[in-house]
């Protein structure tokens, strides 16, 4: 099954589904974030957030047009610019048609899962983080300070690693409780039982490791999947 999103103009707020006013909807997410914006409306300033919920990359294109693409990831939504002027909008994941290339976008709680222009003949190529983004200054902090930024990425793997193997026996334990498993299985009773204040650091640490992560690109299908599953 295909899950990239068709994407939509935003025009009178409908999607290609019908279902108007709905679009990017993740719970009350929608209720927070601001509007699609208006197809050929032009594209707003970037503003820096603590808070991680925008971000912007962008690239040239062969017909020297610049294509932009902001991200919400609050409402879980994408809009494509082109020369500073809005085309689309559409949920996420989504593949933007560019002629005959793409850009495809994906993205979790934490930040970006793919963001790259997909040319006709297979070639890949990412887009550049805009300057106030994270991603940005993610990137300039390792190449004027290259220790730093190897020394940020391997803590990363290294509170994940910690904490899967203290968190994963915990969480397989709550989950072999629940009546679906119980009722078929014997519950798993965990050897490790942490304190309530030691699993809260633990799901601290692991969402700033998984933020860090996803700022520089990293992902591993089984180190990152208990950020994402906290997170989700």
């Amino acid at each position: 099954m295909n899950d990239w999103h068709q994407p939509w103009t935003g025009a009178a707020r409908k999607d290609p589904h019908g279902f108007e006013g709905l679009e990017g909807l993740d719970g009350d997410a929608e209720a927070w974030s601001t509007p699609a914006p208006e197809p050929g409306s032009p594209l707003p300033p970037f503003r820096t957030s603590p808070s991680l919920q925008r971000t912007r990359f962008a690239i040239d294109l062969p017909d020297a047009s610049t294509a932009t693409v902001d991200v919400d990831h609050m409402a879980g939504r994408a809009s494509l610019y082109r020369d500073d002027r809005h085309v689309q909008t559409s949920d996420m994941p989504v593949r933007f048609p560019l002629g005959s290339d793409g850009i495809e976008v994906a993205a979790n709680r934490y930040g970006m899962q793919r963001i790259h222009l997909i040319s006709a003949d297979g070639s890949r190529r990412r887009l550049d983080p805009a300057p106030g983004t994270p991603e940005h200054w993610r990137a300039r902090l390792s190449r004027r300070h290259p220790g730093i930024g190897r020394a940020l990425a391997a803590c990363a793997v290294l509170v994940l690693t910690v904490n899967l193997i203290l968190l994963a026996p915990q969480l397989l334990e709550a989950a072999t409780h629940l009546p679906i498993w119980a009722d078929r299985f014997t519950p798993f009773v965990s050897p490790i039982d942490l304190p309530a204040w030691a699993n809260t650091i633990l799901t601290v640490t692991t969402g700033l490791a998984g933020t860090e992560r996803a700022l520089t690109f990293r992902h591993h299908r089984l180190l990152d999947a208990e950020a994402e599953g906290l997170g989700g």
